[in-house]
Formats: structure tokens, sequence, C-alpha cells
């Protein structure tokens, strides 16, 4: 599969700060500014693969860890107990490399994501 690298929107921008700022706990690390990244889609529900503009080839091979996940509800009615659109931020050395989203259910994702109206769930402590 070639990858098609492009800009990222500002929907996108908006999520992936939501998150990195989370796991940063509020202080976002010059190195997860999403005005240094790039991004190619790799699946239909808006996962990405991220990488800085200046050096693509960063955290090749490296273990990725997952910095931060949340989730979203997608429905026009609220339902904590149905499917919901899982969201996880993942970096490898200290760089973002990853942006998840996935529903639950394996289902097509109703709406459009609010980066304001993910509930985020949890820091994950690799992100040094």
């Amino acid at each position: 599969m070639t990858l098609i690298w492009r800009e990222l929107n500002t929907a996108e921008k908006q999520i992936i700060q939501r998150l990195a700022r989370h796991a940063a706990r509020g202080e976002l690390p010059p190195a997860w500014d999403c005005d240094h990244y790039r991004a190619a889609e790799i699946d239909g529900t808006g996962s990405l693969r991220l990488r800085l503009r200046d050096k693509p080839d960063v955290a090749a091979g490296l273990p990725v860890h997952p910095v931060a996940s949340g989730y979203f509800d997608d429905k026009d009615v609220p339902d904590p107990y149905g499917p919901l659109v899982d969201i996880i931020l993942f970096s490898a050395d200290g760089v973002l490399c990853e942006l998840q989203i996935y529903r639950s259910d394996g289902g097509a994702i109703l709406k459009a994501i609010e980066a304001d109206a993910i509930f985020l769930i949890r820091v994950h402590e690799h992100h040094g």
C-alpha cells in the first residue's frame, strides 16, 4: 500500500491537539505540535499515519506506544451503552506516529468527530 502524504486538516489537528494536550497534562511538547506533521490515511474511518515534515523516517521501526485515548459518541442521542468511536494517539521515541479511529462495533462512523466532544479516558506513560 502506497501512502499519500498530505497536510492535516483543521478537524484532524483539533483531535490530535486535544489528545496530545491531555497526555502532556496541558503543556504540549514542541515535538507534538501539529504544524510539524503530515498525514497519510490508513483506512476509511479516519485513522492516520503521522510523520514529521522535516524528518519523515525518525520513528520508523521503533516501538509504538499509545499516549492518550478517548471516545466519541457519534449518535444524535447519547447512548453510553451503545457502540462508540474509539480514538487513540500513538508515539514512537517521543514523536507522534499514528491516530487510530474506529467504531467499537466495526460499523461506519455516523457523524464527524468533534474534538471538544471527545471524552478523554486515559493517559499512557510511555510518551517521553
